[in-house]
């Protein structure tokens, strides 16, 4: 963050201010287990915690100035606001504002994070410096973590690429509003977080607040694979522009589109087609759905400024992130692949595409999908039939519902360490017979499928 005042903080939030006007703050914190020089801290609350209790903890951590709800008897400034979240988000807001980066924002049901990766390699190729493009850290892309995101914000940013994250309606609406980001887009639409949005038409509408907040000169960009009409209201007169990738001629009708994709067992191959003109891109990334991605990032990326050249040098340099298709090389022959960030129907089918493909026995050891409501049995079902006509070696499950997915009583687990010590043997085996394997994992957040791929690494000595 810049530097700024105690009395500037206390003026831009239109709050209170007990103390020296005076003091200079650097940086933001809202964790007093954060180490933090010249800290404003925030004391944000929730229905289990109020952190107003641990402001001297704060102040231990470094923190000279804090934001608060209600005055407290501790001894460094106090801005009192009434709502600290709130108060959080019109900092990061204004702090945006006077910045002014081009800004890009991304959210969909899946992918958002793979496409947040592409856009800001893209962009680091056209600034030739990574430290001009801020991008979203992890996945800090809720309420909090979008405001945390943007006052990261100095000078020497030319680039702001920002995911956006949601489990309720409204919330994407609030961080848009803050982000007012130049292009945006919604990569896609699917089946997940249906308990906080109720339905696909939940999911539609809170995913299109996102062209609310577009600035006034923004772009609107659109999956056509995944278009909903309503969002032209959102989008209004915005210029809007498209991507598409479905395997089939009426993907041409878009202004980014990919030709002659050949899918390999390390990625991809395909002739990109935008507005700028086309370029042959070999894409480091597994599956059709990430072509998908490579298309939203590139129609992101050319419409804050980037060029081909950038495009093609940000797509064929892959960012490895863990639990999204991570591969690990067991040996020769034995490949693992991590993607147990996340899981709804529609990244399922995705990863067991990708594991269809492979000249291998294929395993898939899958965990429940979380947060499906009264859809979860049907939902769970859906993607039993898709595993099965793959035809795939073996499947394995974990969970309470995802049985129905192995379809046998003795390939499902209520526990990693069996389900670890029933896979190890056997890959133990394909080992010694040098025969090629590919072990996929794959579950919501909750099931931590993760700890599988850690628990099999361990006894084949490997770091993970």
């Amino acid at each position: 963050m810049i530097t700024l005042t105690t009395k500037h903080i206390a003026e831009i939030l239109k709050a209170k201010l007990v103390g020296d006007e005076n003091i200079t703050v650097e940086n933001v914190s809202t964790d007093t287990r954060q180490a933090v020089e010249f800290g404003l801290f925030f004391a944000l609350k929730g229905a289990n915690f109020d952190a107003h209790d641990y402001l001297d903890n704060a102040i231990a951590q470094g923190c000279v100035a804090v934001v608060v709800e209600r005055e407290m008897p501790i001894s460094v400034p106090q801005i009192i606001v009434a709502d600290t979240r709130l108060a959080l988000g019109e900092l990061a807001k204004w702090l945006k504002a006077k910045l002014n980066p081009k800004t890009v924002a991304m959210t969909g049901s899946s992918g958002k994070t793979t496409v947040k990766e592409m856009t800001a390699k893209i962009l680091q190729k056209m600034t030739a410096c990574e430290e001009q493009v801020l991008y979203t850290f992890g996945n800090l892309n809720n309420d909090l973590g979008v405001p945390l995101t943007l006052l990261r914000l100095t000078e020497k940013y030319r680039y702001a690429v920002i995911e956006l994250g949601a489990n309720h309606i409204g919330e994407i609406a609030y961080t848009s509003e803050i982000t007012r980001p130049d292009a945006c887009l919604v990569n896609n639409v699917a089946a997940a977080h249906l308990e906080g949005f109720g339905s696909l038409a939940g999911v539609a509408q809170a995913k299109g607040e996102i062209y609310r907040g577009l600035s006034p000169n923004g772009t609107a960009i659109v999956n056509l694979a995944h278009y909903y009409p309503q969002w032209q209201k959102e989008i209004g007169e915005h210029s809007l522009q498209s991507f598409s990738y479905t395997g089939s001629d009426k993907d041409s009708y878009a202004d980014y589109w990919a030709e002659e994709v050949q899918l390999q067992l390390n990625g991809s191959h395909f002739i990109l087609h935008t507005p700028q003109g086309e370029v042959a891109i070999n894409l480091p990334y597994l599956g059709a759905h990430n072509v998908s991605n490579a298309l939203a990032a590139t129609a992101l990326a050319m419409a804050v400024g980037a060029d081909l050249n950038a495009v093609k040098a940000g797509l064929e340099q892959r960012s490895q992130v863990k639990g999204r298709l991570f591969p690990v090389q067991v040996s020769e022959n034995v490949l693992f692949i991590d993607d147990s960030y996340n899981a709804n129907v529609d990244s399922m089918k995705s990863a067991i595409a990708v594991l269809k493909n492979y000249p291998a026995f294929r395993i898939f050891a899958v965990g429940d999908m979380a947060e499906l409501g009264e859809e979860s049995a049907s939902r769970h079902q859906e993607v039993a039939d898709f595993a099965h006509n793959a035809e795939l070696d073996l499947i394995v499950s974990f969970g309470k519902e995802s049985q129905v997915i192995s379809q046998h009583q003795a390939h499902h687990f209520t526990d990693k360490t069996a389900m670890h010590d029933f896979l190890f043997p056997l890959i133990s085996q394909k080992m010694a017979e040098n025969r090629p394997l590919v072990l996929l994992v794959k579950g919501s957040r909750s099931q931590k499928m993760e700890e599988l791929i850690s628990s099999l690494c361990r006894s084949f000595h490997l770091s993970f």
